[in-house]
């Protein structure tokens, strides 16, 4: 069953938009580029506040935080604190409510007798704690913004309120006098009396707002069981659905409507209008799918159809875990009692008392669990017989488990083993711990001293190159090595299918030549040089970006030239010793650094690595 956005919430959008140097609290730190800078008053203003209603998947924040950042500063210099209370709203209703800088605009608006703008923020700090559950808070709020209104005569707002405090009132537990509230907010859209309350609306937008209310009233009588009622309402919902072709509030109909067929014992009419709406392409919140399957699940259950029945219900509770478990409604409880039962037939002691814990839970959250069962008897929980019942299967589970030698044996033995991986597996994380700390204190030098060359190593193998006669003529080996350092500082290296061939045409030079001078210069072949050249320029670039370390694998192999993915890995672990996405995990609290590097010249991490563990 769909849960709508409340369009107290829509309405407050509105009515925020319509009413109307020192350092300042809640800002961006981020510099007001000039072309934002430079811009009039009126056309910034006017651009701030089209950006902000934009939807948030496709808002620029950065630029909306900037803008509002720009004219906040200009308002505060002139004087402006009717505009400087509505620029910090607006910010704050596009970062999604944070209480700090609510609390920050309320204190201004008091302190300033900004009447119209107290209002809208109490309204906002309720609708936020609305969404954060905290209904006897928010409910606190908006009775107090209610009774602030009554002052300030802005019926507008007094209308947004009542529809906001009618849905808290209900979800209060006090479902009578919020249905009268929710009532009273749809009549005026019925007589048309809110062409006077609202008279900037368009009458589709107001006849959006009526749908939604209706929806709301028939949710909630839904949810007091007055069945006839819930139908009368959202058939409602459905004509204006399919009067416009609204597939969001169709949506929210068949959601609905299935599950008030199914409480009505129409188990085949409503599994059709639920499938219908499970199936359908909008996109819907685990919360949502998960009394939809339910409902499913009562409806199988009740046409005696275990299998399904189970699937429905296993499906449900799997889908109210994704949730986030805090969504709890009625028929959570058949769902959970179906469950508890088909594993004491099953014998699953593991399985009753998960079962038992969760209806525990369900106890605490909402009272005393009342289960409607098929035959139409009446079963009743109470958190003393559900702890009893727990107590039991798990003194019987401890008990057969006492009384198996075999499963004793089986536990030490996986204990050994679990002892042994675990000591293992900690030497592992010591070992890779000092490499990354080796490889970080290497990568904090170069970054900081900007070194120009190689780290110096003794390795046999340079002593011998040393020693060897040089077999190029100077002036080749000049301009080879003139060629190799512009490939390196311009990040060549970083593109896709580079090949000994292509470079040397890069460099002038014959293929022959520069494979020589690679291998008698930088101690190594030409693939082990460039990947060791892409490694090294990685490795600096995940250091010194946070935004490079949100890059997935594949995108960083992509970045610095890898055809694929596990090439890039299989290469970055033989020169660091460790995986990508360990080095990546293990950077998460380092910041950018404030120099940027100058060059890219090879790090010789592999003799490092080799030397430390």
């Amino acid at each position: 069953m769909i849960i709508r956005t409340p369009l107290f919430i829509i309405f407050f959008l509105c009515s925020l938009l319509s009413i109307s140097a020192q350092e300042l609290p809640y800002l961006s730190e981020i510099a007001v580029p000039d072309s934002i800078a430079v811009k009039s008053y009126s056309v910034l203003r006017t651009e701030f506040y089209d950006l902000s209603v934009i939807s948030n998947s496709s808002l620029d924040s950065l630029v909306l935080e900037l803008k509002g950042k720009e004219l906040i500063k200009r308002a505060t210099k002139d004087e402006n604190k009717f505009d400087v209370a509505k620029f910090y709203l607006t910010l704050d209703n596009a970062r999604g409510s944070d209480y700090d800088i609510l609390d920050y605009i309320l204190e201004y608006t008091r302190a300033n007798k900004l009447d119209d703008n107290y209002e809208a923020a109490l309204l906002q700090k309720a609708i936020a704690l609305y969404y954060d559950e905290r209904i006897e808070e928010a409910l606190a709020v908006a009775e107090e913004a209610y009774e602030f209104s009554n002052k300030t005569q802005n019926i507008s707002n007094k209308w947004v309120l009542k529809n906001l405090i009618g849905t808290l009132q209900v979800d209060y537990g006090n479902v009578s006098t919020g249905l009268k509230n929710l009532k009273e907010v749809a009549s005026i859209y019925v007589t048309g009396e809110v062409q006077t309350i609202h008279p900037y609306n368009t009458d589709s937008y107001n006849r959006d707002v009526l749908a939604s209310v209706r929806y709301s009233i028939a949710k909630t009588y839904f949810e007091i069981d007055s069945l006839d009622k819930a139908d009368y309402y959202i058939e409602k919902v459905k004509m204006y659905a399919n009067s416009v072709g609204d597939k969001d509030h169709f949506d929210s109909y068949l959601g609905l409507k299935g599950a008030i067929l199914i409480k009505q014992k129409r188990y085949i009419e409503g599994l059709n209008v639920t499938h219908q709406y499970i199936s359908n392409d909008l996109k819907k919140r685990d919360d949502e799918l998960s009394h939809s399957f339910a409902m499913q699940g009562i409806a199988y259950e009740g046409l005696d159809l275990t299998e399904k029945a189970t699937t429905s219900f296993l499906t449900a509770d799997s889908l109210f875990v994704a949730a986030g478990s805090d969504y709890y409604f009625d028929e959570l409880k058949q769902t959970f009692d179906y469950l508890l039962n088909h594993y004491k037939n099953e014998g699953n002691t593991d399985k009753q008392i998960e079962y038992l814990n969760k209806m525990i839970a369900y106890e605490k959250s909402l009272g005393s669990i009342k289960e409607s069962v098929s035959n139409g008897v009446v079963s009743m929980y109470t958190i003393p017989e559900l702890t009893a019942e727990k107590e039991l299967l798990i003194h019987k589970l401890e008990k057969e488990k006492s009384t198996s030698n075999a499963g004793v044996i089986l536990f030490i033995i996986l204990s050994c083993i679990g002892v042994i991986v675990a000591i293992f597996q900690y030497r592992k994380r010591l070992i890779y711990k000092k490499r990354f700390d080796n490889l970080k204190v290497a990568l904090e030098k170069r970054i900081k001293n900007e070194v120009s060359s190689p780290i110096n190593t003794t390795s046999k193998t340079e002593a011998t190159i040393k020693s060897s006669p040089p077999q190029l003529k100077s002036t080749e080996t000049d301009k080879i090595k003139a060629g190799l350092k512009t490939f390196e500082d311009t990040l060549m290296f970083t593109e896709e299918n580079i090949t000994l061939k292509s470079l040397a045409l890069q460099v002038g030079t014959n293929s022959s030549y520069l494979s020589k001078y690679i291998n008698d210069k930088k101690s190594e072949n030409f693939s082990v040089y460039i990947n060791d050249l892409r490694i090294n320029h990685v490795l600096k670039l995940l250091y010194s970006s946070e935004k490079i370390r949100t890059y997935t694998v594949s995108a960083l192999a992509k970045e610095v030239g890898f055809s694929n993915s596990k090439s890039f890995s299989n290469h970055f672990k033989r020169i660091t010793g460790l995986s990508v996405t360990y080095f990546v995990k293990n950077l998460e609290d380092i910041k950018e650094p404030s120099a940027k590097e100058k060059d890219d010249n090879v790090i010789d991490f592999l003799e490092r690595i080799n030397k430390t563990g």
